[in-house]
């Protein structure tokens, strides 16, 4: 489950921000307003994982940050609240609780994508913007995809063995005809994932 996913990548090493990041990606292919290192970070790790999608709004906390993400599509709602005494309210719903609005000092809703996080150790709530600019410069993203990335078009075509149907190793490894004929084939032939 999702929990056990964040919890196992978080304790391996990553902050918890960047591991929220790596697993709910925001949309960002073909977006021509985010920054290249951004990008690049979500491009890097799209190639370790699928996001989760929802829809759903992810709630996480680790005891130094605290936070929540809505998935790149965004039908879920979240509102927030910040009061003046910097108690912090955030849930599906407006008016989950009672607040008295002379004593709200910030609210607002969470976008699809956007990250809402607070940081304990520096005492502040972290912008969207800061934290994934952040998270996404702590490696050479760009420099890794540059160097490691090979594009369907460069790799040189070579012949490919016959495959014997009757071969008992597809029946080791659970292939049937079904998948080699209709499922490998189009993604070796056409270079696409099938669908159906």
């Amino acid at each position: 489950t999702f929990d056990n996913v964040l919890e196992f990548i978080h304790l391996s090493g990553q902050s918890l921000p960047e591991t929220v990041m790596m697993m709910i990606p925001e949309a960002w292919q073909g977006n021509s307003q985010m920054s290249p290192t951004k990008r690049a970070f979500y491009k890097y790790h799209a190639s370790m994982m699928e996001p989760w999608d929802g829809p759903a709004l992810f709630a996480f906390t680790d005891g130094r940050f605290t936070g929540a993400v809505l998935d790149r599509n965004g039908l879920r709602p979240a509102r927030f609240y910040v009061t003046k005494d910097d108690r912090v309210m955030l849930g599906s719903e407006v008016g989950v609780l009672n607040v008295d609005p002379s004593e709200v000092k910030l609210k607002g809703r969470l976008e699809p994508g956007r990250m809402f996080l607070i940081d304990f150790q520096a005492g502040k709530i972290v912008s969207d913007d800061e934290i994934k600019e952040q998270v996404s410069r702590v490696h050479p993203y760009q420099d890794w995809i540059k160097s490691q990335e090979i594009l369907i078009p460069q790799l040189k075509p070579v012949p490919g063995p016959s495959i014997d149907l009757n071969d008992p190793r597809l029946a080791t490894f659970h292939y049937s005809n079904e998948d080699l004929n209709m499922i490998t084939t189009s993604m070796g032939i056409d270079a696409v994932e099938p669908l159906g």
